[in-house]
Parts: C-alpha cells; structure tokens; sequence
C-alpha cells in the first residue's frame, strides 16, 4: 500500500499551493466491473479498481457504502467509494498484465476564493471527473472564467507525474515512456469542487463544475455552493511489469493507451458529523496546512493506520480475471489511440454478446471494535484484559509473552486464551493480528498501556471475529487467566519468568561474550546441551577435558576448547548483562547468564593445564604440522592405525615396530607411518587453537581433521 507520508512532497507540488489540507490512505477493497454511479445494478463497460467502504457493489447506495462493515481507507468516518480505471501493459504477444498499484489517495484540500464556505457532500452525492473517451489533449472544453479569474482546459484535471530518476514535468496524458518512472507512475484526478445546489448526481455530471483554475479560483454563477476540493491519486508499479522491454505498450482498462481518458469517480458515504467537523477545523482559514493526519485532530478518533489489515480485499463480485496476466482486457474494450474519441463500440459489449457473472454484494452493517479496559473479563471465562503492550523483544530478546507461540489466519481471543489455557500459560497474548504468545509471567520490560484509540498500540482487528483487537504491530493484547483452579506447567523453558529472577555476580573467570564462528564453532572442543545447564555443569565439563575455556550459549548448550577458533571473536567484556549481547539466562539458574542466540559467555578454566605438541619420543622430533594432500592421498602411506585412547607414544612406538621413520597422529585417535611424505602435503605451523587433545592424554596434541602432529627420526 502508499504509505502515509511517502509521497507527500511531490504530491504537494502537483496540487499547486499549500493551502489547508488532509489526505487519507486508502487501500484496495475491490477490483472489477463495477460502477454503481454510471451502470447502477449492471456491470461496467470496463474494470475498476476501487477504495473505500467494503460494501461497494453493482447496487451500492449512500445507505450501503455508510452501512459498511468497515473501510480501506485510514480514517473510519469516511465509508465513501472512490474509484479509477485499471492499467495494464499490453505485451507483444497480445496478453495483458495488470500494473499493480496499493490503493489510492485522496487530498481533501480548502481551495477557492470562497474556501471559507465549504460545505459537506450531502447525503447520496456522487460525482466523476474525467473522460473515458477521451485520446487527445484539450477535448473537454474549457472551465468557466473572467477577466478577474481566467479559465483553463478542462482535462487539465487529469494529468501524471513519472516517478523517474530525475523528475520531469507533469504530462496530461502517459508519458512518452512510462517504463522510466521506476519508483511509480502516478495518476492524478481533480474533481469538481463547485454544485449547483439542487441535484445529487446528473449522467452529464452537469450538477457540479470546476473552479476556474481547476484546482483554485472561483465558481461559475450558477453553482453557488463549494464542496472541500478532492484530489486522488493513485501509483502504478510500472517497475513491477514482467518483460518490459518487448515492445509493449500500457493501456487503461477502456481501452485507453494515451492517458487522456483515465478518471475518477467518487461516490458520497462519509459520517457528516465527521466531515463538518473536519472542514470547520483542518480545511477553513488554513488551520491544517502540513496535510498530515497527525495536525486534524478531529479526525483522531476515527484514524486507524492499520486501515489494510482491518478492512482487507472484498472477493470478486464479476466473475472474470482483472488481476495478474490476462488474454484480453475486461469485457468488449478495444484498445483505441485517437486522436478521435473512442466510441461506445470500441468500450461495450453488443447486444448478445455473454456476459460475466455478477455475484450480489452481502452488504454488511457496522461493528463497534471492542477497546475493554484493564482489569474487564473479556473472552473465555476467568480472563481479563491486562492491557496493550509494547513488543519487548527488542529490548532483551524476549516477547512480552515468550514460552510458546502459534499463528493462525482466523484468529480470535477466544482462539489464543484457549491455546494457552491448554498448554499450561495463565497468561495470553495476541500480535499483529495473526499470532498468539504464551507465558507465566510478563516479561518485566514491558509498559502496558489501556487502548484508548486506533492511532498506535493495540489497533488491528483479530481476523477471526472483527469486534475485537489482535493487537498491533509490534504491541500485543495480553490476557490473564484467573481462574483459582488453574494449573501451571512446570516446564519454564523460554519463559520470561526467568527475567524476574536477579542476574547474580559474573565471576572473576569471566572472559566476554563471544560470537559464534561461520560454519564452524568458535570454540570446537568437546559440547553438552542440558535442559539444566549451569555455569558449574559447564564448567565442570571444561575440566574433565582440560580445556582451557567454556562457553555457554543459547540457555542450555555448553562448548569447551583451548582457544577461539575460526573467526570467532570477543564482542563485549562487560558484567552488565543489559549491556552486553550475551544476555540469554541459564535454563538450570536463572540467576545466570548463559550466552544468547549465536553467541557465547566465555569463561576461562583455572585449572586448565597447557596441552603441548610433544617435542620428542625418544629418537623421533617433533616437525609441526602436515596438512593432507587435497588430492585424496594420504600423506603417510605406510602402515596406520586407530587407537580410542591414543597417545603420541603409541603412535611412535607404534610405526617404530614397523620400522618407519616418519610418524604422525590425526583426528586424535588415527595414527599414520611411512618412509616419506607423499606428494602434494603440505608443512605448516600447528595452530594449536585448531588441535585435538590426545584421547588417552588430554595434555598432548593428537592433530585434527586432515591435519597431523609429524615425528621423524633419521636413525631406526
């Protein structure tokens, strides 16, 4: 979808002055032939993509649209409909793509000599400016106008603005090569702003007119009414196109490949209270000249940013594909470049011609969202609402509910407490309208707040059942269970219960916390994983196998080894755990901190003893290390042997009954001879951070993977 605020500079530029203003996000609710202003109860000669109330329909009335269960459009007062024509790019093979686009949006602006008497659209108005027809500049006539306040082009209303590299000029048709506004090609509509006081809508759209300036200046004598001054725009993703440069060419849903036919149509369904309200505080006398949403304060309790989600994408309504890559375009259109005005031939069906399917609208009535207060049971028995809360994960790694978790499309409050009712958690949490946490506690970080208004926290309405709220992006709904005979688990895996345990002390063997290598561990020794895990039992596991570090990470997993290996590296030395990245606490003591997620708490191991490449085994010397030939050959080729309690003796002594001169030990257990070194090995210094301990004994070196500890004696 446009987000709010993304284009609001250029925007600017193509509604001329400043002036009081508001604009509101809409997103898509409805695609396809529909029309209810120009073909009301039958389908429209060609598709449409519509914003607003979702009870837009072949029939859709004022009473409908106000009726609808909810808008696409951010602010909740306004269930008006607006619509424009479909692009599409035309490939050379004749197939059509539709040219994705989010929605639309819509400027409510004070403009006019008389701007300080706008008025509300009343009840039932509808209005469309532009000419589907149209395939040339300057068709349309001229607005109304005098010596004081000169006229201009009525297609002047329409025009596009390419989102290019380098911003051009505004055209009043397509550019000449759309393919180059690459962050969007934006369609624009100014509608008609002056009524002549007596009709709600005439098919010559003769009930209202422009401004002599379009977009300013003043009526004509016989309208002497002024609405807010409307402009709509809506972004096309040209970039989005598969194959854009075969030759193709875009085109409008009627057929349009010039631009000079788009248009818009906007059909009245806005809370007039609202509306008044709005007009008499953001648009008169300039109150409201930054056109954000955030300066009208009126419109606050009726903002919803979460507009997408709360009212997504009605279904098809015309039983035809509109959407992705189509043989034809929707319905009879031919596709027509003037500079002649298209007819109805080249737009309608003729008589007999099958038609789509029309599927009636099941119009839906308003339903208030329900915001309970903390402490209020709400949902199954025995729960209350806590509150809102801020997502706390950020802040150290933990949801404000963490010990279990699960999302589900329909989701309800109802659907959460029950799941984690079942699992043992008292406490339930709904999030981003799809997903459901569980735990024992709160996580302690987090600031519950009561939901107030739509305008942040808590505002997106659970799929499941539209009544209430699933929290919001990045805040979640939480809810206790307070039933007296509930019972908890015992099992306090990734529950946040342990951030209310006081972190003890680090001592005085504390090294820093660590990250994990790439593709390999930072320290490489021998490893425990314990649903219990403690500093002790990892460190009693360094000692067992004289390593002289430990490591704890992710809550429960313990590595050892005698150096940091592979490119793992020390991130932070600080005792403060909520300063630091390892953070993550023990699962066996949640008084201590075991590492986190990809990193280590490293300690050091005071009674770690030196592992030494042994110098010598009587006549035989150590000569480094010998890497293995990357041939796949081994680089002693003599006799071998494997032993699980190796040492570099028994190797020795091993190869010296055989009577070699060269002995070496790899992979700890695996013992190697030969009369020489195959070809293709290579010499290098023994990086003993990369060594294993001999099996049989932890204090001396038995070489690695593809890596051997290399004795020799000149003399057998």
């Amino acid at each position: 979808m446009q987000l709010r605020n993304a284009v609001a500079t250029l925007a600017i530029a193509s509604i001329g002055g400043v002036d009081a203003f508001f604009r509101i996000n809409c997103a898509k609710v409805q695609v396809g032939r529909i029309d209810p202003i120009v073909n009301p109860g039958a389908l429209a000669a060609h598709c449409h993509t519509i914003v607003g109330g979702s009870n837009i329909g072949v029939n859709a009335t004022f009473d409908s649209l106000f009726n609808s269960q909810c808008t696409s459009c951010e602010i909740s007062a306004d269930h008006s409909a607006y619509w424009t024509p479909n692009l599409y790019y035309q490939h050379t093979n004749g197939s059509f793509e539709e040219v994705p686009h989010g929605g639309s949006v819509v400027y409510y602006l004070g403009r006019g000599q008389a701007a300080s008497n706008i008025i509300s659209f009343p009840k039932g108005f509808q209005m469309l400016s532009g000419n589907k027809a149209l395939r040339a500049a300057n068709q349309s006539g001229m607005t109304w106008g005098n010596e004081t306040y000169p006229n201009r082009p009525k297609s002047d209303a329409i025009s596009f603005a390419c989102l290019a590299e380098v911003l051009g000029p505004e055209t009043p048709g397509l550019p000449a090569d759309p393919r180059t506004c690459i962050n969007g090609l934006r369609a624009q509509v100014h509608f008609q702003t002056c009524w002549n006081g007596k009709d709600l809508y005439k098919p010559d759209n003769s009930h209202v007119a422009h401004l002599s300036q379009i977009d300013n200046g003043v009526c004509p004598p016989d309208y002497p009414y002024m609405f807010p001054h409307l402009f709509l725009e809506t972004n096309y993703a040209v970039a989005q196109v598969s194959n854009l440069d075969d030759g193709g060419r875009f085109v409008f849903s009627q057929g349009d490949a010039t631009g000079y036919g788009f248009h818009g149509d906007f059909q009245n369904a806005w809370n007039d209270t609202a509306l008044k309200s709005a007009i008499n505080n953001c648009l008169v006398d300039g109150q409201d000249d930054s056109g954000t949403l955030d300066d009208c304060d009126v419109l606050h309790p009726f903002w919803n940013p979460n507009f997408s989600n709360n009212c997504p994408m009605q279904p098809p309504q015309i039983g035809e594909r509109t959407e992705g890559m189509i043989d034809k375009l929707p319905g009879c259109v031919r596709v027509t470049t003037g500079p002649g005005a298209a007819t109805a031939a080249d737009m309608e069906c003729a008589a007999g011609v099958p038609q789509a399917s029309i599927t009636s609208t099941v119009d839906s009535t308003p339903q208030p969202t329900y915001t309970p207060s903390a402490g209020t049971l709400f949902g199954n028995k025995f729960n209350k609402i806590v509150g809102c809360g801020n997502d706390s994960y950020v802040n150290n790694g933990f949801r404000s509910l963490n010990a279990a978790y699960t999302t589900f499309p329909g989701l309800t409050v109802e659907y959460c407490q029950t799941y984690c009712t079942k699992r043992g958690y008292r406490y339930s949490g709904v999030e981003n309208g799809n997903q459901c946490y569980c735990d024992l506690a709160i996580n302690p970080s987090t600031i519950i707040t009561d939901q107030t208004n739509f305008l942040a926290g808590c505002n997106i309405v659970c799929p499941g059942n539209r009544t209430e709220l699933c929290g919001g992006a990045f805040y979640m709904s939480i809810y206790n269970n307070t039933d007296p005979s509930f019972k908890p688990t015992t099992n306090m895996a990734n529950s946040v219960i342990q951030l209310t345990y006081p972190v003890a002390p680090f001592n005085s063997t504390y090294v820093g916390c660590a990250t994990e290598a790439n593709g390999a561990r930072t320290l490489n020794g021998t490893s425990l994983v314990d649903a219990n895990m403690t500093l002790s039992k990892c460190a009693s596991l360094a000692a067992s196998n004289n390593a002289a570090f430990y490591g704890l990470e992710n809550n429960d997993e313990c590595y050892t080894g005698n150096g940091l290996a592979s490119g793992g590296k020390i991130i932070d030395t600080t005792t403060n755990y909520t300063q630091s990245s390892c953070y993550g606490r023990c699962a066996g003591n949640f008084s201590q901190i075991c590492g986190g997620r990809g990193v280590l708490s490293v300690y050091s191991n005071p009674l770690y003893k030196p592992v030494q490449v042994v110098p010598s085994v009587g006549k035989y010397q150590s000569k480094g290390c010998l890497k293995e030939p990357t041939s796949g050959t081994r680089a002693l080729t003599g006799a071998s042997t494997t032993d699980p309690l190796m040492t570099v003796e028994k190797c020795v002594k091993f190869c010296l009954g055989k009577r070699f001169k060269y002995a070496g030990i790899e992979y700890g257990q695996q013992c190697y001879c030969g009369s020489g070194i195959t070809q293709g090995a290579v010499a290098t210094k023994c990086d003993t951070s990369s060594l294993m301990t001999c099996p049989g004994n932890q204090f001396e070196f038995c070489g690695a993977g593809n890596l051997l500890n290399l004795y020799y004696t000149s003399v057998i």
